[in-house]
């Protein structure tokens, strides 16, 4: 989720084409698909179920957490897309591929930890410490359309900082926010569980490049931004109100 733009990025600055772009995102699919196919699992029977019934596409139980998780994801889908032209609109002259290098070592480093205390059982505490962070780094990502005015050199490090610790915040939840579904389903409903959390993911992300192309083109990215920090606060109050509870109430594992 980070080296892809990372690299992308570096491409386009480097005046590397479209077409080679998109050929380099070609050749890792072609990877990725092979690796996948090298993957060996043993075989196990099909189990009984409902022919027509919801939770088999979706895990009910999950459906608060979806939620709370598909409003984390709008603004996260906003950054990867548009983090490049904010910054140019800004006037930050420093490569945005740099944003996604210090990123994706935010995710490295919070590796280090995170997954000893989810596996202490300490998921939702994980999550809301990495909402807390995650809400202020998109607060300072939209502050950096005002900061320039101030210092154009401090707001390219408070930036690339940001980068860091959006890093850190999000590396922190992902496996806390998938231990989350997986122990809320029983054991043949695993999958249905990874399944709601990344659709859920994956249509905030989807609906995060509309909302923030909409809200640059009649304001600017830095109320693109705000608006996805206030969605960030809305997703924390809803996890700390809702989700967390709703877990400790029907988790099974």
């Amino acid at each position: 989720m980070s080296i892809g733009p990372m690299f992308g990025l570096f491409l386009h600055s480097g005046g590397a084409s479209y077409i080679t772009i998109f050929s380099y995102s070609l050749g890792s699919c072609i990877l990725g698909f092979l690796a996948a196919t090298m993957v060996k699992t043993p075989y196990k029977p099909p189990v009984k179920r409902e022919p027509i019934s919801l939770d088999r596409f979706i895990l009910l139980k999950g459906l608060p957490a979806g939620f709370s998780l598909l409003l984390l994801s709008i603004p996260y889908g906003m950054t990867t897309n548009y983090v490049a032209m904010y910054a140019k609109q800004i006037g930050i002259q420093a490569s945005t591929g740099f944003f996604f290098t210090f990123m994706a070592l935010g995710m490295a480093v919070s590796r280090l930890f995170s997954g000893r205390l989810v596996d202490r059982g300490m998921v939702t505490q994980v999550i809301e410490a990495g909402l807390y962070l995650v809400c202020f780094c998109f607060f300072g990502l939209s502050s950096c359309g005002w900061l320039t005015t101030w210092s154009l050199q401090w707001t390219t490090y408070f930036l690339f900082t940001i980068a860091l610790l959006l890093g850190i915040g999000f590396g922190t939840m992902f496996p806390a926010y998938n231990t989350l579904f997986v122990n809320l389903a029983p054991n043949n409903q695993r999958g249905t569980a990874t399944s709601t959390y990344l659709t859920s993911w994956d249509v905030g992300i989807g609906a995060g490049m509309l909302l923030g192309g909409y809200i640059a083109e009649i304001a600017t990215f830095k109320m693109a931004y705000l608006f996805g920090a206030a969605l960030t606060v809305i997703s924390l109050f809803y996890f700390r109100s809702k989700v967390a509870p709703h877990f400790h109430r029907h988790k099974l594992r």
